[in-house]
Parts: structure tokens; C-alpha cells; sequence
């Protein structure tokens, strides 16, 4: 597996209620917070993740990734990619996981 991401990995194991598994029979890697998915993966560094629209515009995240993912994807969806490309990107993409797992609550 990617390095980079093996190390956000581990950064993510760090998170109370967090758990990095596959979803159901398949090969797609989701993260779930309390039982309920919140982001999967897109290959080794692309993560769809839910957030609300407040936060999106807060962190003033681009849909460049979403839309070259997802492109039907409405312009107001609450998912959005975020891409892991260097290891200055891990602390940023944690931070907006640990919003998304306060969003979910417990």
C-alpha cells in the first residue's frame, strides 16, 4: 500500500470511534465513525467525504477532485473530495474528518 496513506492511516486509528473497514463484499475503503460511513476512498490518496455545506464553505474546499470523480454530482452535495499529496495534507485531511465525525456525533 502507499506509504502516505498508510501513514494517515495510522493517524486516523488515533480517533475514538473511528474505524477504517471495507464496505460490505466489496473492495471499496470506507471510514466509519460509530458504525455509521462517513468517506471512502478513491484509489490510494482521494477521499469522498461528507461534510455539511457550512463547513465546505468554512474550510473553502474545492469540487475540482468531485467533479473529475463524480461528475453529476450536484454542486451542493455534502460529499467532496479532498486528496492526500504530501504529508503537510495529512494534518489538514484529519482535521476535516475529525469535523465530519462532530457532525455525526455518537
Amino acid at each position: 500500500m502507499d506509504a502516505l496513506r498508510l501513514k494517515f492511516e495510522e493517524h486516523l486509528k488515533e480517533i475514538p470511534g473511528l474505524t477504517v473497514e471495507f464496505w460490505k463484499d466489496t473492495e471499496l475503503v470506507c471510514l466509519f465513525f460509530h458504525g455509521k460511513e462517513f468517506a471512502h476512498f478513491h484509489g490510494a490518496r482521494i477521499l469522498d467525504l461528507r461534510l455539511s455545506t457550512k463547513i465546505i464553505r468554512q474550510e473553502q474546499l474545492g469540487r475540482e477532485i468531485s467533479a473529475e470523480i463524480h461528475p453529476n454530482r450536484s454542486k451542493n452535495s455534502r460529499w467532496i473530495c479532498v486528496e492526500l499529496q504530501n504529508e503537510s495534507d495529512i494534518g489538514k485531511i484529519i482535521r476535516l474528518v475529525e469535523l465530519a465525525c462532530g457532525e455525526l456525533g455518537t
